[in-house]
């Protein structure tokens, strides 16, 4: 997969030289698009968001511009389970987190081959006409990543306009359970395939 016009890193906590800045910089922007633009009520402390799935067994893709985090995403493969939880998404549909809906996918998943996208959040320094395509490049990005290690699917909770954007963008995707309602507004899974075999595309064409 090509076409990213913003460069894009991985930051894995379990690298021992990791560039801890960067990570920073990702949940201080977390913090910013979702607590103080958005009002959503998560934990914060020491001017950063973060929760139980920022463990190592989560990375984080940065969209960096001149040493500036404009963009972040979180990654975690759908069979993660430590402790009592899952992915963020498959623990919303079981309803385990009081502030999404539940019932948001269409069927279970949990797989090797699957991984969820979550925590996507942009700077306000990005200009409104270049907002989708970072988006795109931190989807992009992310679908490598995986692709990288065996998957073929991407999970998304978000407004299902994004499914236009990304079908404009040329991406595989179609919804994976209902839209939802919940304060912000309208909220669906969406799925994202990126297998070489045919076979294993959920999203029909």
């Amino acid at each position: 997969m090509t076409g990213r016009s913003t460069p894009v890193v991985v930051i894995d906590l379990a690298d021992p030289g990791l560039d801890h800045e960067l990570y920073w910089q990702c949940l201080r922007l977390r913090r910013q698009v979702f607590i103080s633009a958005l009002g959503w009520n998560l934990y914060e402390r020491q001017g950063v968001e973060y929760d139980e799935y920022d463990t190592p067994a989560a990375v984080h893709l940065a969209a960096i511009m001149d040493g500036e985090v404009l963009g972040c995403m979180r990654m975690l493969r759908t069979d993660n389970r430590q402790g009592g939880t899952t992915y963020m998404i498959l623990d919303a549909h079981l309803g385990r987190i009081p502030n999404l809906p539940s019932g948001l996918l269409d069927e279970v998943i949990a797989s090797a081959y699957a991984w969820e996208a979550s925590r996507l959040a942009l700077s306000p320094r990005v200009p409104a006409v270049g907002r989708n395509a970072l988006l795109v490049d931190l989807i992009r990005a992310g679908m490598e990543y995986a692709a990288e290690r065996g998957g073929h699917t991407l999970l998304g909770l978000m407004n299902p306009v994004f499914e236009r954007v990304f079908r404009r963008a040329g991406l595989k995707v179609c919804r994976s359970g209902p839209i939802l309602s919940q304060r912000d507004g309208r909220i669906c899974v969406l799925r994202m395939s990126f297998s070489p075999n045919p076979d294993r595309h959920w999203c029909a064409a």
